[in-house]
């Protein structure tokens, strides 16, 4: 499946027109006055791809050729290419901004080419962009009036809490540790890059991103979201990690519900006296009666006026979601679980 999740993801890509066998390679040269480096690879049955980044930005940009058309065009739409056939290890042309203007020259030099179709992949055209990238500090943002940023290096992304006083420095320390901090951290960054690069010259990375998903005086929960490129819905992770704000440590939700709850704290099956309670009465579609009833794992998350279960959708419309307020957990809790939900049980 995850095969055929790839193959899928790719095929809008492999319409290109075949191109010279000749551009294949890296090469390296100017686009206007700009030194840039640039490839060209030649998939099977003669499909082609590019990309090039400029040496002082470093930002690989994919070159597309399309059915029917000739030239490159640059995958983000901001420029398009004209090429010459290469004479040997020489090529020129030009670049055009499709908003208009005059056409920048293009002169480059072939510096390698490894008789293979991946040019785009190859140490030639990759080292010089794989260096450490420096942090990136988002906007600050509000969840419910408290402010918080986002910390991001490569494709890992996590939050800094902003809140007046040093309460939560303690948790802002351990969120800032998941970020990677040397260049093995990344090396699956830089393998997915190169691998998309030299399929379809596009410098592809997981989508990631963070968010507080409820934050309380008490308690926060924080989503860690990726979706790893290339594989489709199979390849989306929601990672909910839920901390105590007073002491710092971070809790696994299903022990308050399950006393030797697994690993996983993501997601688990309902513990029996609770499902049967969910369960009872509950009327499911006709399309849900026979097969799939939304029996499997279940993610626990803390809401303002109780605790939800629900299961992540897979497009069924058969899955389920329970929301129990506070007052009415008492009977499903661990001993840890009443301990810390002790204030808002009721009497």
């Amino acid at each position: 499946m995850r095969r055929l999740l790839i193959v899928l993801f790719y095929l809008p890509f492999l319409a290109h027109a075949a191109a010279d066998p000749a551009l294949a390679g890296v090469w390296r040269g100017k686009l206007g006055n700009a030194e840039i480096a640039a490839c060209f690879n030649t998939a099977d049955g003669g499909e082609a791809s590019g990309s090039y980044y400029y040496a002082r930005y470093k930002k690989p940009i994919q070159l597309k050729m399309e059915a029917g058309q000739a030239g490159w065009k640059e995958g983000d739409g901001t420029g398009a290419w004209t090429l010459e056939p290469p004479a040997g290890d020489k090529l020129l042309g030009s670049w055009r901004n499709p908003k208009g203007g005059k056409p920048q020259a293009l002169a480059l030099t072939r510096v390698s080419w490894n008789g293979e179709g991946n040019a785009c992949g190859s140490d030639t055209y990759n080292l010089e962009l794989e260096v450490f990238p420096a942090l990136q500090v988002g906007k600050v943002q509000e969840f419910e009036g408290k402010k918080y940023r986002s910390l991001r290096i490569a494709d890992v992304v996590t939050l800094e809490l902003l809140e007046p006083g040093d309460r939560l420095a303690g948790l802002n320390r351990t969120l800032r540790a998941e970020l990677p901090g040397k260049p093995e951290d990344i090396a699956d960054y830089f393998a997915t890059r190169r691998r998309f690069l030299g399929d379809m010259g596009l410098a592809a990375e997981d989508e990631t991103r963070t968010e507080p998903v409820f934050w309380s005086a008490r308690w926060i929960t924080i989503n860690f979201y990726r979706w790893a490129a290339g594989y489709g819905r199979n390849g989306i992770t929601l990672d909910y990690r839920t901390w105590d704000l007073q002491s710092g440590e971070e809790v696994n939700l299903w022990q308050w519900f399950i006393a030797k709850a697994p690993g996983d704290r993501n997601a688990n099956p309902l513990p029996d006296k609770l499902k049967k309670v969910l369960f009872k009465g509950l009327k499911l579609e006709k399309e849900c009666q026979d097969g799939y009833k939304g029996e499997g794992d279940y993610r626990v998350s803390l809401k303002n006026d109780g605790v939800q279960f629900w299961e992540e959708a897979y497009g069924t419309g058969c899955e389920q979601d329970f929301l129990v307020p506070y007052a009415q957990l008492g009977p499903y809790l661990t001993p840890q679980g009443k301990a810390a939900l002790r204030d808002k049980l009721g009497r």
